[in-house]
């Protein structure tokens, strides 16, 4: 059962992430969609699944869905590999420093804001 789950909400992570990508803008050869996407999973992730979802005593299937299935699927380390590695091999280095620099600390911004909301919503004040 765990593994429709995680295909079900996976899937529509997936095809969220592909939507989001196709209408975000495009910044020349700036991956901004991969970012924002990425960006915005690390927030989820640690609001919904790590803090909020889990301090309510939600069902552990649909945290599973939610957090393995659906941003599992959302976010993408292999966007974020390939885009870095599209900006390297163009010859784009400052892009590139950006990107990485953003996606790295950004997202680990993203994650401790969404574990401090989670907290503070979810009553879970401690974990």
């Amino acid at each position: 059962m765990n593994i429709i789950i995680v295909f079900l909400f996976g899937a529509l992570g997936g095809i969220c992430r592909f939507e989001l990508n196709e209408y975000l803008p495009k910044l020349g050869t700036f991956p901004l969609a991969t970012l924002l996407i990425n960006l915005v999973g690390c927030y989820l992730f640690t609001f919904l699944i790590k803090n909020f979802l889990s301090a309510k005593n939600m069902n552990q299937k649909l945290i599973l869905g939610l957090g393995t299935g659906f941003i599992g699927a959302f976010t993408t380390f292999s966007s974020f590999i390939l885009d870095s590695d599209h900006l390297l091999i163009s010859g784009h280095y400052f892009q590139l420093f950006v990107y990485v620099f953003l996606s790295v600390f950004g997202g680990l911004l993203m994650a401790t804001l969404g574990m401090m909301h989670g907290r503070r919503l979810g009553g879970n004040q401690h974990a």
